[in-house]
């Protein structure tokens, strides 16, 4: 390159770290002389091939190929996995392998005592490839560590890259930067091979990414063709497929190296393990497209601006299938893959001669090489990122824990406020204010810190103290919820107290009269739907003020889903409230019918029960129904229902008038055996003047009695069946035979029967029996009235003879003749009442009755003296 490149031949003395198999590999064969005599026949070459191979271990990672030694075991005749019939008979010429850059990153010293020799002196014994001037392409290759990086590069070149024993673990196996000249005596091309040590080796743990930046960009700067060797599996991660280094490699290239490159890079995808599912072109779509994004996401140089990948690079893909389980088709592929390294005469060609670097020849590789590592190397771009990240990271640490030590004190009394389950106002201002001074106590101090980092660091405290507000936010939602709720709910008590306060919650004045039932006395919201939808207003306004003075400025908060969950709260609540008034209202109806209209006239009419009781009913219940009906309907306009609904309440509410009425008959028929007894005495006792009745001779007390039993009988058919429709009118339930008993009409409609059959069969017999000592007594009476003789002669004599003193000693006493004469007075008034025999009974049952109390109060006096006689006190006093 030109003087711009730095120059720095800085030698140290340490020791590069090799694998073991990397040390013998350098101990035998690292010299020209040895290989030249490694090289003498074709029988040797043959047989140390087979030798090698047979080593190889086929697992993930094949395993290490040992170096060719001088030994006198005989060559294998078997073909190893990894070698095809025409490999076996191709002529293998195997190169010169040396460690360029080792683990350190330093260049590899001359080492005589430990047999080891730098690239350099490997370069300075080829005079075949000093000679080819600009005729070379430098191939190198990238890739995660123990992808097979090595096995491939010895597959497709012939040569002995040290590759991983499997079989002994995972581990690393290339360190640093191994080169190597691959060229046959069948291809005229000569390759310079660059096997550079794997990313993401658990070896070189945190510190990998310097060393991966630097030995990548170094593969860039030299390649005519990148490998980029990568499982498919990869592909669409970040890290995993290298895309982050890609960049960084990409980025760096573009400041260091392009401005003097002449040529394109081939930048070739072997994408590993492919197992056909998802085919080629769609895996290098999602390449491209990564690819793509990366390189408008590059810082690129003034100069660089608005260019496209496709100015610098090109870019080819290719698949292999699986090592192990595909390993015929696996060493099938890399054979026609090889074809495309060692035939220039084909179109598929892949080192074409576009991607070499003309400026540099051969002979001046190895210094122009030994520049741009130095130039790598000590370039702080690479170095100083990588040092002023891990610095800023570490006091961005600690300025945003500072910073999150503010934010928890500030907002410790509104979370407290929040989580005692208060709405804390103007929350997003206080919020505001908060995360702006957090921001700041980290601004002030990590705006000295690497730019990029802080920017991160930033958006990482950004995002977390605005994780924590949210929190907080959604708990300020949840509570201003509940509190919605509460203040709808407060703004429903306020016009129910206010629409009721007027009215009395019960039906009764003071005197326990009933008051005239109104819809404010029952509740019932006027105008239901016009209120209903001012209060949900009135509710949203609520939760809409406080939810945006919640909202913290410049987040992308919003309180849609929680205004939709209230809004489907509401939606319930109201509609809960819409069937709870429509239930008042029917009630308030059905309540209105029955207690002022037909309640009065019901208890009328059966108390009456003339024959045409049904009848009256009927005209009542239809004139109460029709006009209480269509205010029902008027009133159902404020609820705004569908006519489908108001039809279906209205059927309900005749329904429940119905049921209300039958219930109102049952009622009222649990009083029949009274109504049956006092019709019967109507009809029994009584005469046609409605006077007591006083039995003669001539009186047919059976006929009377049979007719006034079945004019009292003819209530439990009455009162037994519902009779509102025009057919039920002249139906009888409880029909009476010509012999004077009953059947059941079973062609009536069952759910109208009012008293079972058997109940009034039961009825009708307690009723006979109860009214049959009144035909007895009728009888008495009747043959005691008309008995004939009266008081026999003689006994008027005797009682004027044995009486005669006793009638002397009452007239001549003032007093006994006046109470005589009123004594006798009142008995001829009796008697021509006929009221005597009513009197002399009633006289008798007081007198009973007094005698009963006189015998009571005796026995009391007794029972009094014997407790008194045993009590303690007067036996103490006896002693």
């Amino acid at each position: 390159m030109s003087e711009e490149i730095i120059n720095q031949t800085v030698e140290k003395e340490q020791q590069p770290i090799l694998s073991n198999e990397n040390i013998k590999d350098e101990e035998v064969n690292e010299t020209p002389q040895e290989q030249q005599k490694v090289e003498q026949t074709e029988e040797e070459i043959k047989q140390q091939q087979q030798q090698q191979e047979d080593e190889f271990v086929v697992l993930e990672e094949t395993k290490s190929v040992e170096p060719i030694e001088e030994s006198s075991q005989p060559p294998q005749q078997t073909l190893t996995p990894q070698e095809t019939p025409e490999q076996k008979t191709q002529e293998h010429e195997y190169q010169d392998i040396v460690q360029f850059i080792d683990h350190k990153g330093d260049i590899v010293k001359e080492d005589n005592k430990n047999g080891r020799t730098t690239f350099l002196s490997t370069l300075s014994n080829r005079d075949d490839f000093l000679t080819k001037g600009f005729d070379y392409s430098v191939i190198s290759i990238l890739g995660p560590q123990s992808s097979g990086k090595s096995t491939l590069l010895n597959l497709l070149f012939n040569t002995r890259f040290a590759v991983m024993d499997a079989s002994t673990g995972r581990k690393q196996t290339t360190q640093g930067v191994w080169m190597g000249v691959a060229s046959t005596s069948q291809n005229k091309e000569t390759f310079l091979i660059l096997d550079v040590e794997g990313t993401d080796g658990r070896e070189r743990g945190e510190d990998e990414k310097a060393f991966e930046r630097k030995t990548s960009l170094f593969s860039l700067a030299l390649s005519s063709v990148l490998i980029i060797n990568m499982w498919a599996h990869d592909i669409g991660r970040y890290n995993a497929a290298n895309i982050s280094l890609l960049k960084t490699v990409f980025e760096l290239n573009l400041q260091l190296f392009q401005k003097k490159r002449n040529h394109k890079i081939l930048i070739f995808f072997l994408i590993r393990d492919h197992d056909g599912v998802t085919p080629l072109e769609r895996l290098k779509a999602t390449l491209m497209e990564d690819i793509s994004k990366l390189w408008t996401d590059l810082q690129k140089p003034e100069e660089f601006e608005g260019t496209r990948e496709s100015d610098f690079f090109d870019f080819e893909f290719t698949t292999l299938p699986h090592k192990i389980y595909s390993p015929s088709a696996f060493l099938g592929q890399v054979e026609q893959l090889k074809q495309r390294f060692s035939d220039s005469s084909a179109n598929s060609f892949i080192p074409k001669r576009e991607y070499r670097n003309d400026d540099i020849p051969a002979d001046g590789f190895y210094q122009f090489s030994y520049q741009v590592w130095e130039t790598i190397k000590s370039n702080r771009d690479l170095d100083l990122p990588s040092q002023k990240e891990m610095l800023a990271l570490y006091r961005c640490d600690e300025f945003v824990e500072l910073s999150m030590t503010q934010f928890t004190r500030d907002i410790k009394p509104v979370k407290e406020h929040i989580e005692r389950g208060r709405i804390q106002e103007q929350f997003g201002e206080k919020s505001k204010r908060i995360l702006d001074l957090a921001l700041s106590v980290y601004d002030e101090p990590a705006q000295r810190y690497h730019l990029e980092t802080v920017q991160k660091k930033r958006q990482v405290l950004t995002d977390r103290i605005i994780s924590d507000l949210k929190y907080l936010f959604d708990k300020q939602m949840e509570r201003l919820n509940e509190n919605t709720l509460v203040f709808y709910n407060s703004l429903i008590k306020e016009f129910t107290d206010a629409s009721t306060s007027g009215g009395s919650s019960n039906n009764k004045k003071r005197d326990g009269s009933s008051v005239a039932l109104t819809a404010a006395s029952a509740g019932i919201i006027p105008q239901f739907s016009t209120w209903s939808s001012g209060i949900k207003k009135k509710s949203i306004e609520y939760f809409e003020i406080v939810a945006k003075q919640s909202i913290v400025p410049g987040s992308d908060w919003s309180y849609e889903n929680d205004l939709e969950q209230l809004n489907t709260k509401l939606e319930k609540e109201l509609s809960t409230l819409k069937e709870n008034q429509l239930v008042r209202l029917s009630k308030l109806m059905r309540d209105k019918t029955f207690q002022q209209e037909l309640t009065p006239q019901i208890t009328k009419i059966t108390e009456q029960a003339p024959n045409n009781m049904w009848q009256k009913i009927k005209n009542y219940y239809e004139d109460a129904l029709s006009s209480n009906e269509k205010e029902f309907r008027d009133r159902l306009v404020d609820f705004q229902l569908d006519e489908q609904k108001v039809n279906d309440l209205i059927n309900k509410f005749r329904d429940q008038m119905a049921e209300g009425l039958k219930n109102k008959i049952t009622e009222r028929a649990e009083f029949l055996q009274m109504r049956m007894r006092k019709r019967f005495e109507e009809k029994f006792n009584m005469d046609n003047r409605n006077l007591p009745r006083k039995w003669t001779k001539t009186d047919d007390i059976a006929s009377i009695f049979q007719e006034a039993r079945q004019n009292a009988e003819k209530l439990i058919d009455l009162f037994s069946y519902l009779r509102l429709d025009d057919e039920d009118l002249d139906v009888s339930f409880f029909k009476r035979l010509d012999n004077d008993e009953h059947e059941e009409n079973t062609m009536v409609n069952s759910s109208k029967i009012i008293i079972p059959y058997k109940d009034c069969c039961l009825a009708c017999e307690n009723f006979r029996l109860t009214i049959k000592s009144d035909y007895m007594q009728a009888l008495s009476e009747q043959n005691r009235l008309t008995t004939g003789g009266g008081v026999p002669g003689y006994m008027i004599i005797l009682l004027c003879v044995l009486g005669f003193n006793e009638f002397i000693s009452i007239i001549s006493s003032p007093l006994l003749l006046l109470l005589t004469i009123l004594l006798g007075g009142v008995g001829f008034v009796l008697f021509k009442l006929g009221l005597a025999g009513p009197f002399i009974d009633y006289s008798s049952q007081i007198l009973v009755h007094f005698i009963n109390k006189v015998k009571d109060i005796v026995l009391h006096v007794e029972q009094l003296q014997e407790q008194n006689h045993n009590s303690p006190i007067n036996k103490h006093k006896k002693d």
